[in-house]
């Protein structure tokens, strides 16, 4: 049986897919090689333990990547972003975890539905490799944001992804934790803070933190001093 046309429709908005015919599409993704699942919020949506061999496309919701457990947040996934194709061929279970932020649905596109399209469609197949190395080069910049500059710099790029499109975030960790995420001072880290709130980027009430000019945030993200 052919899957639900609403969902061909999110599935051609992105890059990877959006060169694909629609016949095509229609003809591979049966129900057999598209599996949809639910997730309530704080789910575990993908780990080492629950893997699928196939590229994961959020449907709904928003989900973050960490590292592992506990760890800072590498990115955020929103409706219509993919996952797992970095290890569809590696013969490898995904190293880190991705947590729903809210109620989220993902499809889940078998590797075999996937080595098919790349064997009847060539630009799917450079879309595929052209997604690997932007997030090749993606991760290579968030670890230097995280790993390199100042103390301001490491925060306010923290800051910026754990605000994601909202205004208002309450800090997972206390200061010190994040002091060690951050590889700074805990010192440092109230430094930073005060300076981030001096410039009028954001206010801080404990662990909740507000937004005030993410202009000003981003200045200092990007800052390398």
């Amino acid at each position: 049986m052919v899957v639900n046309g609403r969902f061909l429709n999110a599935l051609q908005q992105n890059e990877m897919f959006s060169g694909v015919r629609r016949e095509q599409l229609s003809a591979l993704l049966t129900d057999a090689q598209v599996d949809f699942v639910s997730y309530a919020r704080d789910d575990v949506i993908c780990s080492a333990e629950t893997y699928r061999n196939a590229i994961g496309f959020l449907l709904r919701g928003e989900a973050k990547v960490q590292r592992r457990s506990g760890a800072l947040m590498i990115s955020r996934l929103h409706a219509g972003d993919v996952f797992g194709c970095a290890f569809l061929f590696s013969g490898e279970s995904f190293p880190g975890e991705i947590v729903a932020c809210r109620q989220s649905v993902v499809a889940y596109i078998s590797k075999t539905a996937v080595v098919r399209l790349m064997e009847l469609d060539g630009g799917f197949t450079i879309s595929f490799i052209r997604y690997l190395s932007q997030r090749i080069f993606f991760l290579s910049q968030r670890i230097d944001s995280f790993t390199g500059g100042s103390a301001e710099s490491r925060l306010a790029n923290y800051l910026l992804l754990c605000f994601g499109d909202y205004k208002t975030y309450e800090l997972d960790r206390s200061m010190s934790q994040l002091a060690v995420s951050l590889d700074i001072g805990r010192a440092s880290l109230y430094r930073a803070f005060d300076a981030l709130e001096e410039a009028g980027a954001v206010r801080r009430d404990g662990k909740n933190v507000r937004l005030a000019d993410r202009e000003a945030l981003a200045s200092f993200a990007n800052s390398i001093s």
